[in-house]
């Protein structure tokens, strides 16, 4: 291959690798991992109140996005296979925050220390129905024609 066709070549290539994306997954151990359960790890966000079974801490787990894959499905998907192959059961007091070619995510590891009640179902808001009706606009106002002050007595500008 001649030095422009290898040239050509990289160039190419850094352009195909500009538009791809890829995700990071990275963990603090606090405890030694378990073995995988093979079962869907469960994702609780910072804002939601913490299940009400006892568990333990295995590890602070976190997710990195870059490019076409940043996006807060991609990193809660990448966060939850990571907590499934330290064996947690659960992702407790996630955070996950989106720019503009980067999203990152966090949570905290955690193994059910028995059995207990399932994950509640997801509550979405009720709904509203139609929207309501427009409220009421007033016209606007009419400008009001002043005369010019140089116009005459019988122009409408004299007094």
């Amino acid at each position: 291959m001649s030095r422009y066709g290898r040239v050509v070549l990289a160039v190419g290539s850094l352009l195909v690798a500009a538009g791809c994306g890829h995700t990071e997954t990275h963990q603090a151990m606090l405890r030694a991992p378990e073995q995988p359960t093979g079962r869907t790890v469960e994702l609780y966000m910072a804002e939601q109140p913490l299940p009400a079974r006892p568990f333990y801490e295995i590890a602070l787990v976190q997710a990195v996005g870059f490019g076409n894959e940043a996006h807060p499905e991609d990193v809660a998907r990448a966060l939850t296979e990571k907590a499934g192959r330290l064996g947690c059961d659960a992702v407790l007091r996630t955070f996950i925050d989106q720019g503009y070619s980067r999203a990152h995510a966090t949570g905290v590891c955690v193994k059910w220390l028995g059995p207990g009640p399932a994950a509640p179902s997801p509550v979405l808001p009720p709904d509203r129905g139609a929207n309501p009706s427009p409220p009421k606009v007033r016209p606007a106002p009419a400008p009001r024609i002043e005369p010019l002050p140089s116009a005459g007595p019988g122009q409408g500008g004299g007094r």
